[in-house]
């Protein structure tokens, strides 16, 4: 098998991982998981996963974390990517899986909007087309007529898209600089860990760190802690390695792809016309924004 195929399908693992996520919360909850209590576990676990395969792979013993070091992965997992995992299993509660998702996928157009506005990148027709498509989109799985849609849902769905923009921006930028030259595993394993910590906290003043679950939830939180956190986030990483980030970028709208499909399967989820249609226009939005910024950085490459 080849390095390309080997990385295509490695993203590929890692974008149904991640789709998973959201149908397993939702089954944690009927058996008497909250979003707490499952992202506690999540983290927890997922870490200390992460930590045992970098010793196995010999990565502990090329890496030397510093204070500063963890100092910016802290803020990056135990605040933003810990807000947005809050915001994220908070939204299933009040709506259904499949726009919780397309919710959160809206990510790649906030960190756009941000490039545009703050940082002066230039745009063309089809950014600007990309954008119109993707709120066009959102409006279209909110607003379908005859569909009532809990617009709390909805509003921490949103909110989760933009703490998680914040954490690409940060991540992407000179705030992460000093962590490029660390293994990108390594600094996963880290910000997991902060983000388990925040979580720890949280569950202990909520007094959600346990809840009754069944057996059945605590096998979906296993499934979520294994299979969406650490396996998808080893497997993506393996993935961009082989394929570069921009295809990475555009493979993983599988993921939205995949909660969509169980959402419908598994959950039994109804959509209209009119939000299957606006689900269509925000994939294609994400994937021609993604398409937007892989040329540009081959421009960039070029020159």
């Amino acid at each position: 098998m080849s390095k390309n195929l080997m990385g295509n399908l490695l993203v590929l693992i890692s974008a149904a991982g991640f789709g998973i996520m959201g149908i397993v919360a939702k089954i944690a909850y009927q058996e008497g998981a909250t979003a707490v209590s499952v992202l506690v576990m999540r983290y927890i676990t997922a870490a200390l996963l992460m930590w045992i395969y970098n010793a196995l792979t010999g990565r502990l013993k090329k890496v030397r974390l510093g204070r500063d070091h963890l100092a910016r992965t802290f803020l990056l997992g135990g605040v933003f990517y810990a807000a947005t995992s809050i915001c994220f299993f908070s939204s299933l509660n009040f709506i259904p899986a499949c726009l919780t998702a397309m919710g959160l996928y809206l990510y790649p157009v906030f960190v756009s909007l941000y490039m545009i506005i703050f940082m002066k990148e230039k745009t063309d027709k089809r950014q600007i087309a990309a954008l119109v498509m993707a709120f066009s989109g959102t409006a279209m799985m909110v607003w379908a007529p005859g569909i009532y849609v809990n617009l709390t849902g909805v509003l921490l769905a949103v909110l989760a898209a933009v703490c998680y923009s914040v954490y690409i921006v940060l991540l992407g930028g000179d705030f992460a600089r000093p962590l490029n030259d660390l293994d990108p595993i390594v600094v996963s394993a880290c910000i997991v860990s902060s983000s388990a910590v925040t979580m720890s906290v949280v569950g202990f003043f909520s007094g959600q760190i346990y809840s009754g679950m069944t057996l059945r939830g605590w096998a979906a939180v296993l499934i979520i802690a294994v299979f969406s956190t650490a396996l998808a986030i080893i497997t993506f990483y393996l993935g961009v390695k082989e394929v570069g980030p921009s295809r990475a970028a555009i493979l993983s709208a599988f993921e939205p792809v995949v909660t969509v499909a169980l959402g419908v399967l598994v959950l039994k989820e109804a959509l209209g016309f009119i939000q299957f249609t606006g689900i269509v226009l925000v994939l294609s939005a994400v994937v021609i924004i993604n398409l937007v910024a892989a040329r540009r950085k081959e421009t960039a490459g070029l020159q």
